[in-house]
């Protein structure tokens, strides 16, 4: 099991998803023929509401194996294939009426242990991905034209990080530690 590579006490939950992603999104590549690199983190998540774990977990692969579906080569031997062949299939949502993709019974057989390592990840850690989702999403809001700056905290010694202007400017991002925003890092500051 993938999990069992990282010792418990040094774990660090963002790096293990991306190390689990990685290698999911590797053997997804080797098994239907495509060449790409792994998504951007906002597709993987895509539609993933982590309030469940079993179905965030799933609905994370369907956002994989759909990438996947969209990279096949003109020449791969997959390129006709339904989605089914990938393991996802369409179904109705009865509440929202909208067609959505789902994992396969095959496709759930196929990644069952990517899907359990996904799935306890999430159940564990459920708030540090929420933190990261909400970090990208302030990222992807501001402008390409925002630069980024130098930031620091109030801990002594201060953290200090880079994150866009706007971000600091709106006094948007808190340091765990102290409680305080960060503010711009000016040489003469401290």
């Amino acid at each position: 099991m993938f999990l069992m590579d990282h010792p418990k006490e040094a774990i660090d939950p963002i790096e293990v998803m991306q190390d689990l992603l990685a290698k999911t999104w590797t053997e997804m590549c080797r098994l239907y023929d495509v060449s790409a690199s792994l998504p951007d983190i906002s597709l993987i998540f895509d539609h993933v509401q982590l309030s469940d774990a079993c179905v965030a977990a799933e609905k994370i692969l369907v956002n994989l194996l759909l990438e996947v579906m969209e990279s096949v080569g003109r020449f791969s031997p997959f390129y006709r294939q339904p989605p089914r062949a990938f393991g996802v299939m369409s179904y109705r949502n009865p509440q929202t009426q909208r067609v959505e993709w789902i994992l396969a019974p095959e496709g759930q057989r196929r990644w069952e242990v990517a899907l359990n390592q996904l799935e306890w990840l999430l159940s564990q850690y459920g708030g540090i991905f929420r933190a990261m989702l909400f970090v990208e999403g302030l990222m992807a809001r501001s402008t390409p034209s925002d630069p980024q700056v130098l930031a620091h905290c109030h801990c002594e010694p201060p953290h200090t990080i880079q994150l866009k202007r706007s971000l600091v400017q709106k006094k948007e991002v808190i340091c765990d530690t102290c409680k305080q925003p960060y503010e711009m890092y000016e040489v003469n500051s401290r």
